[in-house]
């Protein structure tokens, strides 16, 4: 159904293994994720507009999950927006989920800057367990992660959590239990009002994606293979001989010198700088 080329885990600027396929483009970060309930009452889906509004002024990309609610509502925005964005779908490109929202997935995969990221191959139907994955890998994508809503012991609440064990800056739209517990766990929060909420929340991405914008800055994308690999070489360094497709990957390595990241040392062999 979809045109996917695979990416893997190096590609993405993530830590792991195992093939992912993307159709359309691939974001530039920083990311800010906004997840929430599927059951979302209106007056939290009235925030994402202001949201959306609000990262395209600061320059960043939204990265959500697909599902219904807050997340297709928000990646609706950030199409009316022109927010570059990526959908992180739990399912193989050939079976879609869930299957009323390929009209905006398509969409999605047309706009510029923006596309699909399938978790799995072309056959595999989503199931429960490849939920709390999904929201896991959209939380790595993220540089920051918003919460808008969220019941108790919910996987928005998951979402919320995982982002607070993976050090992300987490804020929370106050007024849902799964939120009220983030906040007591570290969350900032932010009010509901749209007025306040949008202030709030630009002040919090002002705060944030300072930081964000240094570190990806720093490794651009198209060099992320190049920093996880050399996290995985350890203090020995990166050996030419142990970089796969040398002739391709020679390029990158020697713009990541230009920029000052790494220097050869002994010769044929790569150490970050810093």
């Amino acid at each position: 159904m979809f045109t996917t080329r695979p990416f893997t885990s190096a590609d993405l600027g993530l830590a792991g293994s195992g093939p992912r396929f993307l159709a359309g483009e691939l974001p530039p970060a920083p990311r800010v994720a906004i997840v929430g309930s599927r059951a979302a009452r209106r007056d939290r889906l009235a925030l994402l507009g202001p949201a959306t509004a609000a990262m395209r002024a600061a320059g960043l990309a939204l990265v959500s999950g697909g599902a219904i609610g807050i997340d297709i509502a928000a990646h609706r925005a950030a199409l009316a927006a022109a927010v570059p964005q990526l959908a992180v779908l739990p399912c193989g490109a050939d079976r879609p989920y869930p299957s009323q929202h390929v009209p905006w997935y398509r969409s999605i995969a047309a706009a510029a800057g923006s596309g699909l990221l399938f978790c799995h191959p072309p056959g595999t139907e989503p199931c429960k367990a490849m939920f709390a994955s999904r929201n896991a890998l959209v939380v790595e994508l993220a540089a920051a992660v918003l919460v808008v809503e969220a019941a108790g012991r919910s996987g928005s609440h998951g979402t919320g959590l995982c982002a607070l064990k993976r050090k992300r800056p987490l804020a929370v739209v106050l007024g849902s239990p799964g939120c009220a517990d983030l906040v007591a766990r570290g969350a900032t929060g932010l009010p509901g009002e749209p007025d306040a909420f949008a202030a709030a929340f630009t002040t919090w991405l002002a705060r944030v994606s300072g930081a964000a914008v240094t570190l990806e800055r720093r490794w651009p994308e198209p060099l992320r293979w190049l920093d996880a690999a050399l996290a995985e070489a350890g203090p020995r360094g990166l050996g030419l001989d142990a970089v796969p497709d040398l002739l391709t990957r020679l390029v990158d390595i020697l713009e990541a010198e230009r920029l000052g990241l790494v220097v050869e040392s002994p010769p044929g062999r790569y150490r970050r700088v810093g």
